[in-house]
């Protein structure tokens, strides 16, 4: 049976640049073994349903690993479409024009 899920954001601001950066710590979650395989069209399909246009994003699979790439600044929408991809178990990897998620399949 699933755990209930505890996410908290804490925010600091980045000492260099003064940028302010939310750390999200979360507690409990999908075991493993409970965890269901997603898609590439799943994720599609989660994106279109909060109104976000997938084509803004590229998507690739890597093995048992799905990175999505953002095409262009995705401004304000980065939050909505990284409440998605963290509700599919993705983890955002942050390396500049490099940056993506990368999901676990």
């Amino acid at each position: 049976m699933g755990e209930r899920e505890e996410t908290k954001v804490m925010w600091i601001t980045c000492p260099e640049c003064g940028a302010k950066l939310g750390i999200i710590i979360s507690v409990g979650g999908v075991r493993p073994s409970e965890a269901k395989a997603i898609t590439i069209d799943e994720i599609r399909e989660r994106l279109s349903s909060i109104e976000v246009d997938p084509s803004i994003l590229e998507f690739t699979q890597e093995g048992d690993l799905i990175v999505v790439t953002p095409r262009k600044f995705l401004g304000e929408l980065w939050g909505k479409i990284n409440d998605v991809m963290k509700s599919l178990g993705g983890v955002w990897v942050r390396e500049g024009k490099e940056s993506r998620w990368e999901i676990r399949i």
